[in-house]
């Protein structure tokens, strides 16, 4: 994962960006809603996925509200906010609860009323070879 080429995908709905490894599988985008973007690597039980997406912010929550409000909805615990950013990361959980050995990392980017969202969903033993990725998203802009 550290030394495989990234390649860029564009949203032309909301005008953003993601770079993600070159093996990882697109999800159909007839399937996504709109601003959406999935792509996938499964292999042997390890199943790691890396999406975006915008949200509406129509309450116009600051980064520190929404870091609190998104942090909690995600059981994350580990937080690190920006100017115009905040990131998230934690335990996976479902409706049922805790998703044993799943970690997430996300990135929220306020921009105008909305936030865009990047996500990293994977297998805990995975982390230390994910760091590229991380590093990746930590680094994320949007405009």
């Amino acid at each position: 994962m550290l030394q495989t080429r990234l390649v860029a995908y564009h949203d032309d709905d909301y005008d953003y960006t993601i770079k993600y490894p070159m093996f990882f599988e697109p999800s159909d985008d007839s399937l996504m809603e709109k601003g959406c973007c999935r792509f996938s690597f499964w292999q042997d039980n390890i199943e790691i996925v890396q999406s975006a997406f915008v949200l509406s912010n129509a309450d116009s929550l600051s980064v520190d509200q929404a870091a609190s409000k998104y942090a909690a909805e995600l059981h994350a615990t580990h937080q690190r906010k920006g100017n115009n950013f905040f990131i998230l990361s934690g335990s996976l959980h479902s409706d049922t609860g805790q998703i044993t050995g799943r970690r997430f990392y996300a990135k929220f980017v306020r921009h105008r009323k909305l936030w865009f969202v990047q996500n990293l969903t994977y297998p805990e033993d995975c982390e230390r070879s994910l760091s590229r990725l991380f590093k990746e998203i930590d680094s994320w802009q949007v405009w």
